[in-house]
């Protein structure tokens, strides 16, 4: 009788937690280079459903029914690394990668993305899609949560100020002519193993060898040599009419699951109340 009641529940709780995943995503809209998190169910191991007989001859006798799931959970969000929207502002500090460039994998039909390197409080090298940059007090650049941006040699960036430009493969022109290094650009073919920290940061948890190799060839890029642009920043890939249609679908669910719950309170309050009298 209550097997029902703890699927419904699952259900509540399962759409509970897509519904964060996609406030969060609403919230980030606005976010530079955020990624959109994406939810999966999945139902829990089925259980096989036997009834027990007694045959002709007086033995006990198990037979099939069939398997039946008891509940679902939602797994944890996976970020969509499709790129966003180019938005020109014209901000010198301001840099864009082009992952439209990049070529399709064969295999999966998917292609990688491009990262920037930033040295996050441990020290540890991170990454992120927000190329939206700024210069501190002692010239160095950074990003807008203040974790210096790293150049070829994974050191930080002085740039001086903000009057320098980048070149489309990422070399630091400043103004007075001179070249201070290079941005360090990265790029995984399975994106799907970073996972986010907060602070727009990313962290890479799949294999070491597979990990981001920083690009200092064009080959890649199928012989185009721009693959990022300087007064451009990449916005959020969340889509708002989208996000807010799963977010109502998601609350119709959690109502759903919600007046199953009700059904079986009302039917245990019956069977306590009129049945336990006879």
């Amino acid at each position: 009788m209550f097997r029902g009641l703890y699927t419904a529940t699952s259900g509540m709780m399962a759409n509970n937690r897509q519904q964060q995943v996609l406030t969060n995503n609403l919230s980030n809209a606005n976010t530079p280079g955020f990624k959109e998190d994406q939810t999966v169910f999945r139902a829990f191991p089925k259980q096989l459903i036997q009834a027990i007989e007694n045959s002709k001859k007086g033995t006990i006798v198990p037979q099939n029914i069939g398997s039946l799931t008891t509940g679902v959970y939602t797994q944890e969000g996976i970020p969509s690394f499709l790129q966003g929207p180019l938005k020109e502002t014209g901000n010198q500090t301001d840099v864009a990668l082009l992952d439209e460039l990049l070529p399709t994998n064969p295999e999966t039909q998917q292609k990688g993305s491009m990262v920037f390197a930033v040295a996050a409080e441990d020290g540890e090298v991170r990454y992120t899609k927000n190329g939206s940059f700024a210069v501190d007090t002692q010239g160095f650049l950074t990003t807008s949560d203040g974790f210096a941006v790293l150049g070829e040699n994974l050191q930080p960036i002085q740039v001086g100020s903000s009057d320098f430009t980048v070149q489309d493969n990422g070399e630091i022109l400043l103004a007075n002519g001179t070249q201070e290094n290079r941005l360090w650009v990265g790029y995984s073919e399975n994106p799907q193993q970073f996972v986010k920290e907060g602070q727009n940061l990313l962290r890479w948890t799949g294999n070491p060898e597979a990990a981001p190799q920083f690009i200092d060839n064009v080959d890649l890029l199928d012989g185009t040599p721009s693959f990022m642009k300087q007064g451009f920043i990449e916005q959020s890939n969340v889509d708002l009419t989208k996000t807010m249609t799963d977010m109502m679908t998601t609350y119709r669910g959690f109502e759903s699951n919600q007046k199953v719950i009700q059904a079986y309170d009302r039917s245990m309050e019956k069977a306590v109340n009129e049945i336990g009298r006879v």
